[in-house]
């Protein structure tokens, strides 16, 4: 058991936020700290989360076969998109042009993310919706987080999104996905990759590279994860839950990197909660209401 433990923390925590920390320092050029530009280092936050994800989901599911034949398949190959449009994000271009990229990856990672399952048993209506609803969220929840990212430079919104995941982590694992919980890890060891960077460069931004990645694979995630049984609303909490941070521009504070993670990591503790809660009430077989 030891043994499995160590491995776990070197290939799902060690290793992505060491390639994050790499991306992410040569992007920031800290030896070239008089170029205001040579800080803002988009780029290095795609590929700081997109390598992060994908070195770490072949050690957990090996090669994916080509053409995917399942949704874990699926998922390493919207990775490799996320972290393509996330260089696209880096780079200057029509905000019309921005959001189109942005809408069709969204609707890429709802689309991929139902079972075939699921497809060959309802109507087209039935999942044309379960395709527009999630890819709406998606893009939603990402556009409001990148412009959020663009006037926060600094950890703040890194450390928070990287705890954020962190406890989203722990609820796919309790709610009887080891793998997901796995995946979701990666992605919030890679964010805390990016924090530690920009503690020591407050002017990076991870807006227009990193969350290209870290938004839409989060967010595919809970989609995998619907699969599972699970309390009633949660999923919906966990999607919510990056929109949190916005409560905190109400007011400047002194404490505001403590404000954000404590601000997206609340609507996390609750869906990890009433997961709890869920499985205390199915394992009594009583209600606990």
């Amino acid at each position: 058991m030891q043994e499995f433990i160590e491995k776990q923390l070197v290939w799902t925590v060690a290793m992505p936020l060491g390639i994050a920390i790499v991306c992410m320092t040569l992007a920031w050029r800290p030896w070239q700290r008089e170029r205001r530009d040579s800080v803002r280092g988009w780029w290095g936050g795609a590929l700081a989360i997109g390598l992060g994800y994908l070195v770490g989901h072949v050690v957990i599911n090996h090669w994916p076969s080509m053409p995917p034949a399942n949704t874990d398949d699926y998922l390493f190959v919207l990775a490799i998109a996320a972290a393509a449009v996330g260089l696209l994000e880096s780079m200057r271009m029509p905000m019309w042009l921005r959001w189109c990229i942005r809408a069709v990856l969204a609707a890429a990672v709802s689309w991929f993310m139902l079972s075939n399952g699921f497809r060959s048993s309802h109507s087209a209506w039935v999942i044309a919706a379960w395709t527009a609803g999630p890819a709406a969220a998606i893009f939603v929840v990402w556009t409001l987080l990148e412009r959020l990212a663009e006037r926060r430079t600094g950890p703040s919104i890194p450390l928070a999104l990287s705890l954020m995941i962190a406890v989203a982590s722990f609820y796919f694992f309790k709610g009887g996905s080891g793998k997901v919980a796995q995946l979701a890890g990666l992605l919030a060891a890679s964010l805390g990759g990016a924090a530690l960077v920009t503690m020591m460069a407050p002017r990076v931004s991870i807006a227009r590279g990193a969350l290209a990645v870290a938004v839409p694979l989060y967010l595919a995630l809970i989609l995998y994860s619907w699969q599972y049984p699970k309390p009633l609303g949660t999923p919906i909490i966990l999607a919510a839950a990056p929109l949190a941070l916005w409560l905190a521009e109400w007011r400047e504070s002194v404490t505001a990197v403590a404000a954000r993670v404590l601000l997206a990591a609340a609507p996390a503790l609750i869906a990890l909660i009433l997961m709890l809660v869920h499985l205390l009430d199915a394992a009594s077989g009583e209600s606990l209401y």
